[in-house]
Parts: structure tokens; sequence; C-alpha cells
């Protein structure tokens, strides 16, 4: 087993590495097979490297020999390794040739091409499958040599309900599966995940050979309770630029979190990090409560009209996961739309943002 570890005393700039271990029982107990030291690190081997050494990806070739991948953060390294597999052969292979790689390599072969899955991260208009900074999704190249060079193919799998993925093939029989990580188990988030899988296959008629696209599948799911919750039905959008960290498809997708990345939901700050959320009302810095805000319907002709608020609080700008419901008179509308004020004065104001908008029908269906 490969696997990424944490070097306890480790001189280096970053700590990971990775290692060895063996069993003769794939569950173990494992024993470090190459205990004076990882494999791969920053020193090892000579003369080291600068990048994370984590998600190694290994493959006995046809003929016995044996390649190792790693690397994060847009570094992807690899390796022929010695028959003993843990002793590394000749010189390193640096891939720069593969559209967006993130991290997450997968080495595997069919026939006489060679194929690496990965994790895509690159939002922006050349990006493949990533609508935030924070997405990944899992694309492919191929190549005619274990050591490339590497051509980019195409999209594996989209985006699923954490922020990131990471491939695993496996070939039972004649098919050929695909296993990758989600937040869809009960309780998960983006950093507690559950396993899923799905058939992996692939168009014969081309050359090389390509990899489809992976529909994914779920168990069936349960008939949703009656909600007057109608925002999910809708498609959002946003007259502001959405910044690249943000999501506007985050606003109604019904999720709530205390400690939310940020896709999680949508957000005017354009700054390069995080905005600092917890800014007093009247900031003109961060994102502040706006200073007000007002909801408009789309009449059948086509002009926006203003909704009258009809509960005594008026419009609610308190920050809180638990907003009180705010009433409005009943209106037939295939569109609405939050105008936001922000805070601040002088010419400079504070960013605006919105977790989520639940739009309520006056009774549940």
């Amino acid at each position: 087993m490969y696997a990424p570890v944490t070097q306890a005393n480790s001189a280096t700039s970053d700590p990971f590495a990775i290692g060895v271990a063996v069993s003769s029982d794939i569950l173990g107990p494992f024993t470090d097979v190459h205990s004076s030291e990882p494999i791969i690190s920053q020193s090892v081997p000579s003369p080291g490297n600068t990048i994370q050494n984590i998600d190694p990806t290994v493959l006995v070739d046809t003929d016995g020999r044996v390649f190792i991948y790693f690397g994060t953060f847009g570094q992807l390294m690899g390796y022929e390794l010695e028959s003993d597999m843990v002793t590394i052969k000749g010189s390193v292979t640096t891939v720069d040739s593969l559209t967006g790689y993130f991290e997450a390599p997968w080495l595997i072969k069919r026939d006489s091409t060679y194929y690496m899955l990965y994790a895509v991260n690159n939002a922006g208009e050349s990006s493949p499958c990533t609508p935030t900074s924070y997405h990944a999704c899992i694309t492919y190249g191929t190549a005619s040599s274990p050591l490339g060079p590497w051509t980019f193919r195409g999209i594996v799998i989209d985006i699923v309900s954490s922020t990131t993925s990471h491939p695993g093939v496996y070939q039972l029989g004649d098919e050929w599966f695909i296993t990758y990580h989600t937040r869809d188990a009960v309780g998960g988030t983006h950093f507690r995940r559950s396993v899923a899988f799905d058939k992996l296959t692939r168009d014969d008629t081309t050359s090389p050979p390509s990899i489809m696209r992976v529909t994914q599948t779920h168990r069936p799911a349960s008939a949703n309770a009656p909600t007057r919750n109608i925002a999910p039905r809708a498609t959002p959008s946003s007259t502001n630029i959405t910044p690249i960290q943000y999501w506007i498809k985050a606003i109604n997708d019904e999720r709530v979190k205390a400690n939310p990345l940020p896709p999680d939901y949508w957000c005017s700050y354009a700054a390069e990090k995080s905005p600092e959320t917890n800014q007093p009302t009247g900031s003109n810095a961060g994102v502040p409560p706006p200073a007000s805000w007002k909801l408009e319907y789309l009449t059948s002709v086509g002009s926006w009209t203003a909704v009258s608020v009809t509960s005594s609080g008026g419009y609610q700008t308190t920050v809180t996961d638990s907003p009180e419901e705010v009433s409005f008179q009943t209106v037939s509308t295939t569109s609405l739309r939050a105008i936001l004020t922000a805070s601040g004065s002088g010419g400079q104001f504070g960013g605006v943002g919105v977790k989520e908008w639940a739009a309520l029908a006056p009774t549940a269906s």
C-alpha cells in the first residue's frame, strides 16, 4: 500500500511524504516495508523536490515494470520503480500537459493505451468543468508510454456534492468501474466523505479509445416531504459578477452550513481571500449585513414590481442561520429578485452575501 504520511521530524518545508506498507491480508495489519525513510519526499530521492508529496498512484505494467505518480496543488510527477517496488529508478518525469491538473492522479492501462485520471481545479474560462476555485471534477489524459507525454482528452465525472473528488479505477471481469468520493451520505460534509462507484465505459471507435462521461447513480431517493419552499425549483442568477470562489447555485440548494466554504454561498466580495463576515452593521469593509434589501417580482407584462411586506418586522437584516420568516403579499410570478444595498458610505462599501434564499408558497406541496 502506497500512502501519504507525515514525517515527525522533517527538516524540509513540507513534511508530507510517500511511504509503502505491506500485508498478507488486505485488512492488515500492515508493516512498513521501507522503514528507514519514505520512498519519496522533499529530500528523497536526491535532490528532492519542493512540492507536497501526496496522492500516489502505482501501475504494474504488463511487462512487469512499475511506475508511480504523485503530487497536488497543480504539481504532477512520476518515476519508474525497480522491481522491488520501493526503489526509485531513473530521473523524475514532470507533467505539465494535462489541462487543469490539481491532484488525485490515477494511472491505468487498457490494451496499449495508458490513461491518467485526475482532479481538475482551474475555475475560469479555460476550465473543463469547475464552476468555482474550490470545486474539482474528474478528467483524463492518455499516453502511449507510461511516462508520457500526456494529452488531455476530456471529462470523466462532473463536480459532485463535495467540493473535491478523487478517482480510483478497478476491473471486475470484463467490466471497469470508477470509485470517487462525495458528501451524499447522511451527515456528510466536504471533508466527511462517502464512497461512490459507477461503471466506467469506453468508446472503442475512437483512437485512442475514449472514456465515456460517467452518469452518476444514486440509491433510490425517499419521497420528498411536502414543503412551502419553491426556491429549489428556480434557476438562480446575479446581476453582479460572482467572484470565482463563490457559487450562485448555492443560494437555493437548501444547505445552510454553520462553517461553510465559499462555494456554499453567494457573495459579491471580490478579494482573493475569503471575506471577514463578522463585520458590524454599517461597516464599509468585509461582508457586513446589508444596509437594506427589498423584494420584487416579474409581472406578466415583463416589468419588475415591489412586493409589499405584510409582517410587522419588515425587511430583516440580522445575520442568522435561523432567520424569521418575512411575510409578503401573495403574488403569482415566474421570477423573484432581491435587491441588496451594501453597507458603507463615502464611496466605500462592504460586500453582500447570501447563504440561502427560501421562497415560501402559501401552502405546502
